[in-house]
């Protein structure tokens, strides 16, 4: 009996979450501290930029999550979470170190892979990429497609810079539902986005994709 009670409360204490944690560190480029770097907390899915001494800090952090941190345009610094409360890396030109007060790692960084022709901007490139708006996500990683500020709102112009006027806003769809019109500062907030893609010849889409179309999914 006393055998079962015990085996009963080791059940109930391994399906119990562990504890939550509260981690900061530093973000070190070349030994000095940098500015503007993104922290992305991937399992919880939350993202910070360092500040002016390169700091970061998470709360309710899980051990076993993941610390990646945007190094280039195509490479990133990955650290398994453990049970350290604060954390010191060091960004350098072919790879990266870790502290957390007793021990130093170097590793690797993790080479990302490049965008494919028409297969959109995804949720990890947009966390990790640190980008705040559906605009500048657009800027950046979409090419050949023009985003402007006209009457305090941001517009963007799929057809190039020939007839900025009145009716040439892109279709945009969200979820399989058309919007025409939709002020992307505002639409959703862009951790909530599974994928983003451009499609510039509005295929499939008839008259109403003649400006082109922004297609948006959320995580569901």
């Amino acid at each position: 009996m006393i055998r079962k009670l015990i085996g009963m409360v080791l059940l109930v204490l391994m399906a119990l979450p562990l504890t939550a944690q509260e981690i900061s560190g530093v973000v070190l480029k070349n030994g000095k501290p940098k500015k503007g770097i993104t922290v992305w907390l991937k399992k919880a899915d939350k993202v910070m930029e360092t500040d002016k001494d390169g700091r970061f800090s998470f709360t309710d952090v899980y051990q076993g999550d993941t610390l990646q941190i945007t190094a280039t345009a195509k490479a990133d610094a990955k650290i398994v979470i453990s049970d350290w409360k604060e954390i010191t890396i060091n960004l350098e030109k072919k790879n990266y170190t870790f502290n957390d007060g007793t021990t130093e790692t170097s590793a690797e960084y993790i080479m990302l892979p490049a965008m494919k022709p028409g297969e959109g901007v995804t949720h990890d490139m947009i966390m990790r990429s640190g980008l705040r708006t559906i605009p500048d996500i657009i800027r950046n990683y979409i090419s050949g497609v023009v985003v402007f500020t006209d009457g305090g709102s941001t517009k963007v112009q799929v057809h190039g810079i020939n007839s900025v006027n009145s009716g040439t806003d892109p279709l945009v769809v969200l979820d399989g539902v058309a919007i025409q019109g939709a002020d992307l500062d505002t639409l959703v907030p862009v951790e909530s986005i599974a994928s983003l893609k451009v499609i510039k010849d509005g295929a499939g889409y008839g008259v109403r994709g003649a400006n082109g179309v922004i297609e948006i999914e959320t995580i569901k």
